[in-house]
């Protein structure tokens, strides 16, 4: 029952104390990436180039073709139709290179990155100081005393506490960011609102590539049979049949390699899945530094508690950075 009770205190101070932080962080963060990407979009105009390549690319084919030079008005009515396509194109362009950017910077890079170092000194600092004003006044010691195990009796709510809280903060930071570069966006002419969910949503969920889950094995699996032709809703019985069956006949090899490793690599660095992971290792190691901070300090005394805690802010910190350079390698292992 302590331990329950302690669990939830943890909990709700880590989510109601960091939720603002965490949300203001990442609106500003957003806001400013989203108007610097969308500024540098707006700026960019190839047409010169393009019109330059056609120049030097076209006159010679069709000498080559026709035999004679082409002439002034042939080339204005070239360049006017290579323009027509630019503007076409370019736009539509720029709206996808904007939305894409967007939701993989901050799923895959800057959502659980900016979290775990803001997280460093909301709740690794924290939970440092606490430990180790428990030891510089000797709780630890009344603990021992009365037969508990002291860190099992701060870590483990904590620990839980926080692996509940870190993916949470991580996606609300990164969902604000992202739904913020949807307003920006348009603003400076990138794209429409719809332009920008549609290829947000493909770059954070873009398909699985196992087996089973391509789009011949779901329908063959998951919605034969068990999807209404009139309202596109799963009917009970044969939905359950056709998961059961889908289960059963998983295959989670790579589309593109019978390799498991290659598996692993693609189940980890799924967008959602690889912040989720990162979200959680960080957390991890953010109080795992804060423990072995104030516990492994000898004579600790309460005027020392401070400095105890900027070593474990600082040291999660780079530690936290550390790790960020191991995932990005994990990352390039991805075909």
């Amino acid at each position: 029952t302590n331990s329950w009770h302690r669990f939830v205190e943890d909990l709700a101070d880590f989510i109601l104390w960091s939720l603002p932080l965490i949300s203001l962080a990442f609106l500003a963060c957003g806001a400013a990436i989203a108007m610097l990407s969308s500024d540098i979009l707006k700026r960019i105009d190839v047409t010169d180039q393009v019109l330059s390549i056609v120049s030097q690319e076209i006159k010679p084919m069709m000498k080559l073709l026709t035999g004679e030079e082409p002439g002034a008005i042939t080339m204005m009515m070239i360049n006017m139709k290579v323009r027509s396509m630019l503007d076409n194109v370019m736009p539509s362009a720029k709206a996808n290179l904007y939305a894409l950017g967007m939701a993989k910077l901050f799923v895959l890079e800057i959502g659980p990155l900016l979290t775990a170092l803001l997280l460093c000194g909301r709740i690794g600092g924290s939970y440092a100081g606490r430990v180790a004003t428990m030891r510089a006044t000797a709780q630890d010691q009344l603990l021992q005393t009365l037969g508990m195990n002291s860190r099992m009796w701060t870590l483990a709510p904590a620990l839980m506490a926080a692996i509940f809280a870190s993916p949470l903060l991580t996606v609300t930071g990164t969902f604000f960011a992202i739904l913020l570069g949807g307003f920006v966006g348009p603003k400076y002419g990138i794209g429409s609102w719809d332009t920008y969910v549609e290829h947000v949503q493909k770059a954070t969920f873009p398909t699985l590539r196992l087996q089973s889950f391509t789009p011949q094995s779901l329908e063959r699996y998951c919605f034969n049979n068990s999807i209404s032709d009139n309202n596109n809703t799963c009917q009970g019985t044969s939905f359950t049949q056709s998961i059961f069956h889908f289960a059963r006949n998983l295959d989670l090899r790579c589309t593109y390699s019978d390799s498991y490793i290659d598996s692993i690599v693609e189940i980890a660095t799924y967008p959602p899945i690889f912040l989720l992971i990162k979200s959680l290792i960080y957390i991890f190691l953010i109080l795992v530094v804060g423990e072995c901070a104030a516990r492994f300090r000898t004579h600790l005394t309460p005027r020392n508690v401070p400095n105890v805690i900027t070593s474990s802010v600082v040291i999660s910190s780079l530690i936290i950075i550390l790790a960020d350079w191991a995932f990005s390698q994990l990352w390039l292992l991805r075909k």
